[in-house]
């Protein structure tokens, strides 16, 4: 299993977990089998690219851990067969911790930052 996690710099395992999901400049990839992490850029249309970030993700990764994250991107991750998870702060390292120890949980639309009218 593969997991993104959206970051505000490149900083490895310490790498500061970003508030929002579609608005970070980073994702951490984590694969889980064989515990490599590769930082790569948002090259979602956030960032000039092509696509929604989940969209953007889809490629990577199998789910996303994240701190905040719009309804309408977690509705759009969920038709990508994406998984959510929200509760992730501070590092990488914490947020894979708290993953493996059960203190994320899987997102449900009520979760969303509700302000805003585009994918996160």
């Amino acid at each position: 299993m593969k997991y993104a996690i959206p970051v505000e710099e490149d900083k490895g395992w310490d790498s500061p977990v970003s508030a929002h999901f579609g608005r970070a400049p980073l994702y951490a990839i984590w694969d889980e089998e064989t515990n490599e992490l590769k930082v790569i850029d948002n090259a979602s249309d956030h960032f000039g690219g092509v696509g929604m970030p989940a969209e953007f993700l889809v490629k990577h990764c199998n789910a996303i851990l994240c701190g905040g994250i719009g309804a309408r991107a977690i509705q759009l991750a969920e038709e990508l067969n994406l998984g959510v998870y929200v509760g992730a702060e501070g590092t990488v390292k914490n947020v894979i911790e708290n993953l493996k120890e059960g203190k994320l949980r899987l997102a449900s639309k009520t979760d969303g930052c509700g302000h805003h009218d585009h994918y996160h």
